[in-house]
């Protein structure tokens, strides 16, 4: 038997959902004690990243660029184009 980080939570479950977490735990590639370990998650903790998507942001890093840097996304150092009077006479 496989060394399981957890505890077992009985609960009596009728045969339809039963069956309908099954199907829905198959169609994502799951089986049925991670698809319901997923749901109780969701619950107590709300609703985390799509399927797939990694968290790698903690709490110290900062909010992304768009949060800090409103459009139009220019840079403090950066200033305008203003011709000097040696490129007017060239021109």
């Amino acid at each position: 038997m496989a060394n399981r980080k957890g505890v077992f939570i009985g609960a009596y479950v009728p045969n339809h959902l039963k069956e309908s977490l099954r199907r829905r735990a198959a169609a994502e590639h799951r089986t049925l004690s991670q698809e319901i370990t997923r749901i109780l998650e969701e619950a107590v903790h709300g609703r985390g990243l799509p399927a797939g998507s990694v968290d790698r942001r903690n709490k110290e890093t900062t909010p992304r660029r768009r949060a800090t840097d409103p459009a139009p996304r220019r840079r403090a150092i950066d200033v305008a184009y203003v011709p000097t009077k040696a490129s007017d006479e060239n021109s």
